[in-house]
């Protein structure tokens, strides 16, 4: 088979059929119309097949001349904009497509100094969420005229999907460090604690070695109890116990990263776990004392099909009473009246995950600590009211005892809302 003809050498060929049939006999002519015809159908053909491989591309793709005058205008575009191409050609680039102000400068200088030019990763907010592309502007000169061509791929998938992966790998790679700072710490403050202790006992208690001692040294038991009373060393000694006992907790927390425990995985209705887990809060002495649940107005969406899940019943109502507690804070922190606290329940199925989502009406969680969110020790609490454990081990619990994911969403004008997807 010959090579196909480019579709420039179909365009010159037709034109010059059409200036030679007049010239020609009749029986010529209805040779070279014959033949015209032929290469006018390869042309159309190619055409349609160029046409359909432009708006078949998941990228908008937009071609203007050198006074940003759009003559080409794709599907993708059009779905980006809601602006059809008989509406876009022939309008400057910026008056249907604001967003691409953005990059005016980029373009500008694409065609005063005749190269490519791009930018990677650009966000923009859509006024509901904040998404990322990529954009790419390239010379395009022709014979009739020259031009850019614009092409913009949106790449928010793979980006959420990138930082995922870092923040997993992040997550463990802390996890095992605060596994190995627990072990390092345990002894010492086990043994300040112990001796803490053991003071304590020497100054309070009536014991005949103490007595004994404090004869010997030419006072009683009594006067030393009288100073200790009157310098509040009871009260420094219990403080040190209770600030013991607080680090003590934060350590077995931090062991519970890399600890692998027996779990015992059974099938459960996560409605009935979710529904007994609200109750268990509404009961909560703490919380009960801070934030009444009572006040707070429960929405359930439930799909009431959705199958038993397999899971650690006792694991997986812990991390719904932490976003449940976190949640409640969350609301009653920044209440302004008139304010009604609400959560939001979903479950649901999607593909092979069963899904939770608990949604709260309270502030906004801003992008910074979006991403900071599930890693240990971060807390946006004040110093005594959070050690910035609980979302980790939220987190530890859904993705390695589980092999889910949890994700939290944010923005200004919608609530917060966590999701958890367990594997059926």
């Amino acid at each position: 088979m010959g090579k196909k003809p480019t579709y420039e050498e179909l365009e010159k060929r037709v034109a010059e059929l059409e200036n030679t049939i007049e010239r020609n006999s009749l029986h010529d002519q209805l040779s070279l119309i014959k033949e015209r015809n032929y290469y006018q159908d390869e042309l159309d053909t190619l055409q349609n097949y160029l046409f359909n491989i432009i708006n078949s591309m998941p990228s908008i793709l937009i071609v203007v001349d050198k006074k940003l005058v759009i003559s080409q205008w794709n599907l993708q575009a059009e779905l980006e904009t809601g602006v059809m191409e008989t509406d876009a050609k022939g309008c400057r680039i910026e008056k249907v497509f604001p967003r691409i102000s953005n990059y005016m400068k980029l373009i500008e200088d694409s065609i005063l100094h005749n190269r490519i030019k791009t930018r990677l990763r650009q966000n923009y907010y859509t006024g509901t969420e904040t998404r990322f592309e990529d954009i790419i502007i390239y010379p395009l000169i022709t014979k009739r005229e020259e031009g850019l061509v614009i092409r913009m791929d949106d790449i928010t998938d793979q980006v959420r999907l990138e930082e995922m992966m870092i923040q997993s790998e992040k997550m463990l790679s802390i996890g095992g460090l605060a596994a190995g700072m627990a072990h390092e710490i345990n002894n010492p403050l086990a043994g300040m604690m112990q001796n803490a202790q053991v003071v304590h006992n020497r100054l309070a208690n009536e014991i005949p070695a103490n007595k004994n001692a404090a004869e010997e040294v030419g006072t009683s038991m009594q006067e030393i109890r009288a100073y200790a009373e009157k310098r509040q060393i009871y009260e420094k000694l219990n403080l040190i116990n209770e600030t013991g006992s607080r680090a003590a907790e934060i350590i077995r927390n931090m062991l519970g990263f890399a600890r692998k425990s027996d779990v015992v995985f059974k099938p459960h209705h996560l409605s009935a776990m979710l529904r007994r887990t609200v109750a268990l809060a509404k009961s909560d002495y703490n919380l009960k004392k801070e934030y009444d649940f009572k006040q707070i107005d429960i929405v359930e969406e439930f799909d009431n099909e959705l199958d038993p899940v397999l899971c650690d019943k006792n694991k997986i109502q812990q991390v719904l009473f932490n976003l449940l507690k976190n949640g409640a804070e969350a609301m009653f922190s920044d209440r302004k009246d008139p304010f009604t606290p609400q959560f939001i329940f979903r479950l649901y199925r999607e593909d092979k995950m069963a899904c939770i989502e608990i949604e709260n009406n309270g502030p906004p969680i801003n992008a910074e600590e979006l991403k900071r969110l599930f890693e240990p020790f971060f807390t946006t609490k004040p110093v005594g009211k959070g050690t910035g454990l609980g979302l980790s081990l939220s987190y530890f619990i859904i993705v390695n005892d589980h092999k889910g994911e949890m994700t939290v969403e944010s923005s200004p004008e919608d609530n917060t809302k966590f999701i958890i997807r367990l594997p059926y």
